[in-house]
């Protein structure tokens, strides 16, 4: 009976450390957004170049556009398409970037908050070699601008290195049925998106992958801060241990 007794004791014991040893969802949201309202203090005024591209079901380039956007605190944003070509495709991708620069309201509505989502963690993970916490998002709106899908949280820096999942709504009348990946880094002391890969459903045409890649940055005083010219898609990401 005792050795039943003790081995009882140290089970109840494992089970006692591993719970004090999880991660708090609340805390680890928390920090992600104190991480995130921090990043907003450190942006400046930036140029990046795009490179917009349209897929068809065989990978290839069927429409390409390549537009330098600059961005101004807290809220300025234009663009110049430096090149474009693909017919229908090209229009689409003009619209995209055209959506991307709009002026940004309601930026609240839009954030990865408790106000806009609820939070499940999924576990721990990895992306870039780098411990995450793996979060499941739940839009609590359907809106275009929020997602159904989840999140790579630095289990350092509480920054949201990826993002993926399937829009709660369609961004516009072309587009549906829309699989959206974003992947997050550092230029020049600012936490930016660097790269979106979307698979979207066009109307009239079928099923396309859009690929959104960020090839260089400027400074406002035009000097090159950045440049991402790389080959490769797809950041590595994985979930589990």
């Amino acid at each position: 009976m005792i050795p039943r007794i003790a081995s009882f004791v140290g089970l109840m014991c494992l089970a006692a450390f591993a719970t004090a040893q999880s991660p708090d969802l609340n805390i680890i949201v928390s920090q992600m957004v104190a991480a995130e309202h921090d990043n907003t203090l450190h942006t400046h005024a930036y140029t990046v170049k795009r490179d917009y591209q349209l897929l068809d079901k065989q990978m290839e380039p069927t429409a390409q556009v390549v537009a330098n956007i600059t961005f101004v605190p807290p809220d300025q944003r234009q663009y110049e398409i430096e090149s474009a070509q693909g017919g229908i495709g090209e229009k689409i991708l003009r619209d995209i970037v055209a959506r991307e620069t709009e002026p940004p309201t309601d930026l609240e509505r839009k954030e990865i908050s408790p106000a806009n989502y609820e939070f499940r963690l999924l576990g721990p993970g990895t992306m870039d070699g780098r411990p995450c916490y793996v979060l499941a998002l739940t839009p609590r709106r359907n809106e275009k601008y929020l997602i159904r899908g989840q999140i790579w949280v630095d289990a350092e820096t509480y920054k949201i290195r990826r993002a993926e999942g399937h829009t709660a709504k369609s961004p516009s009348w072309w587009l549906h049925d829309v699989y959206i990946l974003m992947v997050f880094g550092d230029v020049d002391g600012m936490w930016l998106r660097v790269f979106t890969h979307a698979t979207v459903n066009v109307r009239f045409k079928g099923r396309y992958e859009m690929v959104a890649r960020d090839l260089e940055y400027r400074s406002a005083q035009s000097t090159i801060i950045h440049n991402r010219r790389r080959p490769g898609i797809l950041a590595g990401a994985a979930l589990g241990p």
